[in-house]
Order: C-alpha cells, then structure tokens, then sequence
C-alpha cells in the first residue's frame, strides 16, 4: 500500500508543472512546482497533444512538463492566451481560466511561465541581422499589429554601436492589413523581435534571415514581381526585395555577369515592352543587333529580351582569309551574296545568315577528282541538312570518288573557316579578389588554328594550263583559265565536258570532266588510211594542241577529242 501510494505522488521540481484531470466534473487543473500532492483514483495526468488537439492520458511520470523559457533575446509565440493575460501561478493548484481561443501574442524574454491547459507555445530565438540580411514579416493580427507596434524589440543599427542596451521603435507602417508582407532590412536593423500581430515567414528551408544579394561591379540580379513585372538591379548594390518579390535563380544562382562584347561579337535583342532612350523611341517588337561597338559591357534591362539559338548568347564574328569567301543570305531580299576575304565578319542576325553549299556526288567527283576529304565532307554536310542529296552519296557510296587523271587536274580549293579555339581554362577557385600576377617565365601569345577550308564558299582552283567554264542560272558565261583561284557564287556551276577515250577515239567510253587543257594537251590517236593503190595503213598520231583566240569559243565544241 505504501508502494502504491507513492505511485499516487505528484512531485515537481522548480520549472515543472502537470495538467490533472478530474475524472468525475472533467476540469483540467495545473499543478506547478515547487509542488507535491496526493492524486486520488479519479484524478489522471494528461497531455496536449499540439497536432490533434486533443488531451492524452499518460503516466504520471510521462505527464511532467517543462515551463517554457525565453532568456534575454528569445520569444515566444503563445497561441490561445488567457483572457486576463494571466499564467499558472508557481507552487500552487491552478482552475482553468478563460482562454482567448484562437489569438497568438509574442512575449518578448527575459519570460519563464506554465501553459495553461489548450496552450501551445513556440520559443524563437531573436533575430539577429547583418547589413546584407533581411526578414519578411506578415500581419496576421491587424487590431494587434495595429496596438502592439511600438512594443516591437529592436536595435537600429546606428544606434546599436552607441547604445546596445536601449531599446528603439521604428515608425508604424501606414498599411498594416491582415496578410500584409514587410521587409525589415539589416541596413537598418540589427536585431529584431516581433510585436503581437505580426510574425516572422521563414524560407521554404525553415530559416527566419534570409539573404540578401551583394552585388559587385558589372554583376546584376533580377527581381520577378507577383505581378509579373520584373526588375533589374546592378552593382555594386546590396539588394532587398520587396515583400512581393523574389529572386530570380538560375542553375541555383541568384546574380549574373554582365555580358561583355567586342567588336567581333554582339547580341541579337528582341524588344518586349517600349522605352524610349538617348531620344529614339522603340516599340515592342523591335529587333536589334547590339555589338561591342557601341557597347562593350551589356547589362540587360526589362525591355529588352535575348534571341538565342539553343544555349548561344552571343553572335561571333568568323575570319575570311584572303581568297577565301562565306555565302551570306539576306533574310529579307532572299539573295545570296559573297563576302569576300581578307575579312573579320559579323553578321547581323536580324537580316544576315551564313549559310553553306551542299554538292551532290557527281558534282563533286567532277570539280574535285580523286579528293577524298571533299567527298566526305559533303556527304556529311548532307545528311545533316539536305537528306535528298543524302540519300544520293548513300547510293554511290560503295562507288570510288572518279581518280582518272587525278594527277593532271586540280583538286578542291576548299573554302574558308575552321575549328573553334580552344576554351580559355577555367578561372583559378583559389580567387578572391582583384589581382595583378606576372609570370616568372616567358608565357607565349595565344594561338588559334585556322582550317577554313571547308566552311565558306565553293573554290575551285584553275591550274596552269587548263580552264573552266563558269555558267550561272541567269545565264551568264565566264571563262577561267588557270592559274587562278575562283570562288563560286552560289547558284554558278561549271560547264560538263565529256571527252573520247582510247585509241582510236570512240564516243563508247565518254571522259567526264570540268577541267579543259588549254596548253600543251597531248592527244593521241590512231588512224586507218587507204593508200592510192587501195592499201590501209594504220598511222599512231600524237598532237600537241593549244587553245587560242576567244576564250569563249573553247567550249562550244563539246568533244574535243572527238576524231
């Protein structure tokens, strides 16, 4: 009996207290220690349960709860207070009093006390900011908010360095309706602890500070309104949002480089809203072609929009040697033109594109004799862009490039081009700030490879001694004749001839080329004579024949083998 009578003890230390229900009226009393009594059988230590608010019987050992303790620089957040603002009193049985249901206040600490029974209470450390931190605060109280404004704890920072022990209050917003969102900033506030009536939002990561954005020179950030407008902010700045906005992020960062251009790059920008700006009017709709000419650092604006073609920002310019040249299309006219080398060359994406010739197999065994590399190049180009000629080098394929008289005709003159410089390395993580460092040894100039032979237009190389015949779709004729570099337009072709082969010269096995020798072309051949006296001699002749005169009269034999 005695073992079970202590079993019916209530014993609490100093900072303990129990909720008793009595079983047989359903009261919930609060016993607060210092503090020891006798629990008769219809007395039942229970628990609030904060999630399903409801009472939960438990052992007498597993009733005993903490008293909620804030120390200097702490809150807490007290839902359903007492009517009277009253707490358990320490050391004694305390009834139940009148609960405001459904209220919450802040109690700034120094504050240590027992929750009455229904009470749930949070204890928050006060919020401590730096220069570049800030809070988002909501009203969830505007009668409270309204009374409880001016008991707000709070440092300003300027007066914090003088004074750290006063407390100081900051001007009543002129709107505090419920739901309304603040920005306390840490430009302005060092520390802060909520009135009654407002409470502190924390990130989607449970934080209360949040951070603002340090911007540096030639860095910006991007604000998007719950309205959808955007803003655009540049260093160097600290930037706070306002209540409704966020920050832009991509790829989990929230501020960007300023794009920088030159005279060999630039931005191809569509205009979204109008603005008017060094006294030219824009439209929405608008494009432009921003390069490093006019501007060199670009920062963007909420006017303007960037036009990329997959992840590509920027427009570079591509080198033209010397006797070498890149098909441009104007977008508009539909016109193809040459832009000729020597020549560093930006097209303006608005009305420019570079485009590229694709030859079909036949073309290329002609122009090119015996040049593998062009073959390939081409039939890749092709089924990258023009599956119909595609499908023709598919057809050929088991077919060799035409050889014959490979070593007495030109081969391609490829075009212009080449393979991308290597990126620049990454920069050093080791970084921290601006820097000046010489190298100890020599450091050589940067070097790029230019193989620009197959990324511009059409050339064909005339050798000494022979000529082509360039024909047009308009129908205009030019004779070329060697030794020279021609650079195709893009609708010219060349002239086909076809030439008798064997001895003697028959038309049964026609020699197919583009490349006629003007000089020094030795022909050979046989013929069959009948003498007076009817007899037939057989004659093996070798000519040695020159074209001359008007170039354009040379291919208006089509055979000039023919015997």
């Amino acid at each position: 009996m005695n073992d079970r009578g202590r079993e019916r003890d209530l014993v609490l230390a100093p900072n303990e207290f129990a909720f008793i229900l009595d079983e047989t009226k359903g009261n919930i009393n609060v016993y607060v220690g210092p503090h020891k009594t006798s629990l008769a059988n219809t007395d039942a230590p229970v628990v609030f349960d904060a999630g399903s608010k409801r009472f939960e019987r438990r052992p007498l050992d597993g009733a005993i709860q903490s008293l909620s303790i804030a120390p200097e620089g702490w809150y807490l957040s007290l839902k359903n207070p007492a009517t009277d603002k009253s707490h358990p009193r320490t050391g004694a049985l305390n009834n139940l009093p009148s609960l405001d249901t459904g209220r919450k206040v802040n109690i700034p600490g120094p504050a240590s006390f027992a929750l009455w029974p229904g009470q749930m209470v949070r204890v928050i450390q006060g919020h401590h900011l730096r220069s570049n931190q800030y809070l988002l605060v909501r009203v969830y109280d505007e009668e409270g908010a309204k009374t409880n404004w001016k008991n707000a704890v709070l440092r300003m920072r300027a007066e914090a360095a003088a004074d750290e022990g006063e407390a100081v209050h900051v001007q009543r917003p002129p709107d505090l309706t419920m739901g309304t969102l603040l920005i306390i900033r840490g430009t302005e506030v060092a520390f802060y602890i909520p009135p009654t009536g407002v409470e502190v939002v924390p990130d989607v990561d449970g934080n209360y500070v949040r951070e603002a954005i340090t911007l540096e020179r030639l860095e910006y950030c991007i604000l998007l309104d719950e309205n959808g407008n955007k803003r655009y902010i540049q260093g160097p700045a600290v930037v706070f949002p306002q209540p409704t906005e966020t920050f832009v992020a991509m790829r989990g960062a929230r501020k960007f480089r300023a794009i920088e251009l030159n005279e060999n790059t630039g931005l191809y920008i569509k205009v979204i809203a109008p603005y008017e700006e060094n006294g030219v009017r824009y439209k929405v709709g608008d494009e432009l072609f921003i390069t490093g000419k006019d501007t060199m650092i670009y920062l963007p604006r909420p006017e303007h929009a960037i036009i990329k073609y997959g992840d590509q920002e920027r427009h570079y310019a591509v080198a033209i040697p010397a006797g070498e040249a890149r098909y441009v299309l104007d977008r508009n006219k539909g016109t193809i033109t040459l832009k000729r080398g020597p020549a560093i060359y930006l097209p303006d994406p608005r009305i420019e594109l570079i485009i590229r010739r694709v030859l079909d197999p036949k073309t290329v065994s002609l122009w090119f004799p015996g040049n593998r590399e062009a073959y390939d190049y081409n039939r890749r180009l092709a089924q990258q862009n023009a599956p119909q000629i595609a499908a023709e080098f598919a057809a050929v394929a088991s077919v060799p490039v035409q050889a014959a008289r490979a070593s007495a005709s030109p081969k391609a003159a490829p075009a212009p081009g080449g393979p991308a410089a290597p990126p620049p390395p990454p920069p050093s993580s080791e970084f921290a700030g601006d820097d000046f460092t010489r190298s100890q040894t020599f450091t050589g100039p940067r070097t790029i490879v230019l193989d620009t032979r197959y990324d511009g237009a059409v050339a064909i190389d005339v050798w000494t001694g022979y000529a082509v015949l360039v024909v047009s779709k308009t129908g205009e004729r030019k004779v070329v004749t060697g030794p020279h570099t021609h650079l195709l337009e893009y609708d010219e072709t060349l002239q086909v001839l076809e030439l008798s082969t064997g001895t003697p010269k028959t038309e049964h096995n026609l020699f197919k080329t583009v490349y006629l020798r003007v000089l020094n072309n030795k022909v050979s051949d046989q013929v069959e004579v009948e003498t007076r006296d009817l007899v037939r001699v057989q004659l093996q002749l070798s000519y040695r024949v020159n074209f001359e005169g008007d170039p354009n009269r040379w291919f208006e034999v089509e055979n000039t083998s023919s015997s």
